[in-house]
């Protein structure tokens, strides 16, 4: 069975430790405090803004793509966001927890 992340918000403790604050847990150390901590305290939110970008970028391309015919801006708009909402699926499908295989 797949635990769940841990609870957000995250927060970077000191120098090199990620904490939740929900959890009172340590959450990860750094070995790059300056460049790591912030971006690794940030993942919960940055997981769940990406996973809203996806469902708006899915949305758009269903609606725009009644009105793109071939070879116009609208066509290339759908295109681009047919590809945004790809990279955004994949970058979730990575961070996601999966079960053992």
């Amino acid at each position: 069975m797949t635990k769940p992340h841990t609870p957000s918000p995250w927060h970077v403790n000191g120098v090199d430790t990620i904490l939740s604050v929900a959890g009172n847990r340590s959450v990860a150390k750094v070995f790059n405090p300056e460049s790591d901590a912030k971006l690794i305290a940030a993942a919960p939110d940055l997981l769940a803004a990406l996973k809203q970008a996806e469902t708006r970028l899915e949305q758009a391309a269903i609606k725009l793509q009644h009105l793109a015919k071939p070879s116009t801006p609208e066509e290339m708009v759908v295109k681009c966001c047919i590809h945004a909402r790809d990279l955004a699926r994949a970058a979730i499908e990575a961070a996601e927890p999966h079960p053992p295989q």
